[in-house]
């Protein structure tokens, strides 16, 4: 009675658990890379958090500012097919840049002081995140919380 789960709702679980791990990896090697050892040790549960917040919380505020965009891009689009018939919206593939944005300053304030090395940790995190997502498209297509 306790435990009336949906295997659905436990699949959703674990693939989130299996892509914060494999983020919170990809994050730990970054730092240990660019940074120091000492300071991805230190700072181990903060690259935990980051990497909870780039698989759950980021995709959903991106996917929010996408629609947006969309709805303005469309606008534009609308806009300019009346002047000239060649509009498209084009506004919605900032959603990447946006999502790089986000992660570039949690990386920023949770984990270095340092500007130069929080773009290369963000930078070889997103890359490896991406390069995951076409060889893992599970992540991304099951979960449904992928960038």
């Amino acid at each position: 009675m306790l435990f009336q789960i949906s295997e659905a709702t436990i699949w959703y679980i674990i693939w989130l658990v299996l892509a914060t791990v494999i983020v919170a990896l990809i994050l730990y090697i970054a730092v240990r890379l660019v940074d120091s050892k000492l300071r991805a040790s230190d700072k181990k549960w903060m690259i935990l958090l980051i990497a909870f917040i780039m698989v759950l919380i980021i995709p959903l505020v991106v996917g929010a500012i996408t629609t947006v965009l969309g709805v303005i891009g469309d606008l534009l689009a609308g806009l300019r097919t009346a002047i000239y018939p060649s509009g498209q919206n084009f506004l919605v593939q900032l959603a990447p840049v946006i999502a790089f944005l986000f992660l570039f300053l949690l990386v920023k304030f949770l984990i270095t002081d340092s500007w130069e090395h929080s773009i290369w940790i963000s930078l070889i995190t997103f890359f490896f995140l991406f390069l995951i997502y076409c060889v893992l498209p599970e992540l991304y297509n099951y979960t449904g919380v992928g960038l």
